[in-house]
């Protein structure tokens, strides 16, 4: 079984240039939307024309890397804009980067609707969920 998130957008143009110009994902069209390719297989729908879209106040999809510092300096040299402590009810470094949750660190970002995103690394060797949201 394939799963991958949908995320609703009201511009895909817009959307397209972020998620692909300031991720790095790669893309192709589908039916309703955008197909963006990710690591390991991994994809994320674009659907576009939502008007509501960007509402969720969770993170609608989480990317693991090898390095959340060196991926938030990237994606910053790419214009990629992240959470800082007025957006966020908890602590982050100087990177912009959460130690909250044991075993990852995680960085948020939002995309050009306000969906939440987040950008985390594990910390050890054990598995470890995608961070969940916390209010």
């Amino acid at each position: 079984m394939h799963v991958g998130p949908i995320i609703a957008v009201s511009d895909l143009d817009r959307a397209r240039e972020f998620y692909q110009g300031g991720l790095g994902l790669a893309g192709e069209p589908t039916p309703g939307g955008w197909l963006l390719h990710a690591d390991e297989g991994t994809v994320i729908y674009l659907l576009a024309g939502f008007s509501d879209a960007g509402t969720a106040s969770w993170p609608v999809a989480s990317f693991r890397v090898a390095d959340v510092r060196t991926t938030v300096r990237t994606l910053r040299s790419r214009g990629v804009a992240f959470l800082g402590p007025a957006d966020l009810p908890f602590e982050v470094d100087a990177d912009g980067v959460s130690s909250d949750t044991d075993g990852v660190r995680v960085a948020w970002l939002r995309d050009p609707d306000g969906s939440v995103l987040t950008v985390f690394s594990r910390t050890d060797e054990s598995p470890a969920a995608a961070p969940v949201s916390r209010r």
